[in-house]
């Protein structure tokens, strides 16, 4: 009994599941980063575990070897710098009424971005795909915003991120769009 009982402290003090700490990685760019809890919660489903597989840089690293960045380590520093930009924009513009909750949706869609990038990184969309199916409109922005709303419902993160003062209906959809970015509209000469 008091060995099963130590196994289950142990696993109450190391499990996500009802962990509020907030995780510390060190990042090979940024250095130490913090990272919210809701945030590690989506770095440990297998759809996040996947970018540590996939390259950053396509097949750069066969010619160069030290190009062995991967999708996991880019995504975190993503989620770093797009939280300290609108963390700096909330501070310095406190008329733009951002909230901790603008903070965590776009941290969120930065770590979430890459979610849809397939094996070979931009290689899958540009070579592989017209290749197997060339009708095809693969977008890996598309793709990311379809695993994110996978992996929120296959892992069951609903409860949390309601429990972390999300909007299910509202912030899911302001993630999606933030992920997938805005079209580009040509500029012209006007003059």
């Amino acid at each position: 009994k008091k060995i099963t009982g130590e196994l289950l402290n142990i696993e109450e003090k190391y499990s996500l599941k009802l962990s509020t700490e907030v995780k510390v990685v060190n990042d090979s760019i940024h250095g130490h980063i913090e990272l919210h809890p809701l945030l590690v919660k989506i770095i440990d489903t297998p759809q996040f575990q996947r970018l540590r597989h996939i390259k950053q840089l396509g097949g750069a690293y066969w010619v160069f070897p030290g190009a062995s960045h991967n999708r996991f380590e880019h995504s975190i520093g993503v989620a770093y710098l797009a939280g300290c930009m609108v963390k700096s924009l909330q501070e310095k513009q406190p008329e733009l009424h951002i909230t901790n909750r603008d903070i965590l949706c776009v941290t969120i869609a930065g770590l979430c971005h890459d979610l849809g990038h397939g094996p070979f990184s931009h290689l899958f969309d540009k070579k592989f795909i017209p290749a197997v199916q060339s009708d095809a409109k693969w977008k890996h922005e598309e793709a990311s915003v379809n695993m994110f709303r996978h992996m929120v419902k296959e892992n069951n993160l609903e409860p949390l991120m309601v429990s972390y003062g999300l909007d299910m209906e509202n912030d899911l959809t302001f993630i999606d769009e933030l992920i997938k970015g805005h079209k580009t509209i040509p500029v012209t000469n006007t003059l």
